[in-house]
């Protein structure tokens, strides 16, 4: 499929508007109103489609990347322990 059946919208929405109808078929798949396989509605021109839903089906080409994680700040380095001798006990 492609993007010839969605248009994108804002990219922090999490959505994409539907530029065709589709259809569902038996086996699941999406497919255009027009293709003989086509069994349920799954959406008119203008509706929104949640992104997840639009890659699981195909509808993107290329998947949305995932915002890389933020490094976690670096950790001190822990003390180095104390060598030094107590006190000798007295005679």
């Amino acid at each position: 499929m492609g993007l010839e059946y969605v248009k994108s919208a804002a990219p922090d929405d999490g959505h994409v508007i539907a530029a065709a109808r589709l259809c569902l078929t038996e086996d699941g798949r999406l497919v255009p109103e027009s293709d003989p396989a086509a069994r349920w509605l799954f959406c008119v021109p203008g509706t929104p489609i949640k992104r997840a839903d639009a890659e699981r089906y195909g509808l993107l080409d290329e998947p949305e990347p995932e915002p890389e994680p933020e490094p976690e700040p670096a950790k001190a380095k822990p003390s180095a322990p104390n060598k030094a001798r107590g006190r000798a006990a007295d005679k």
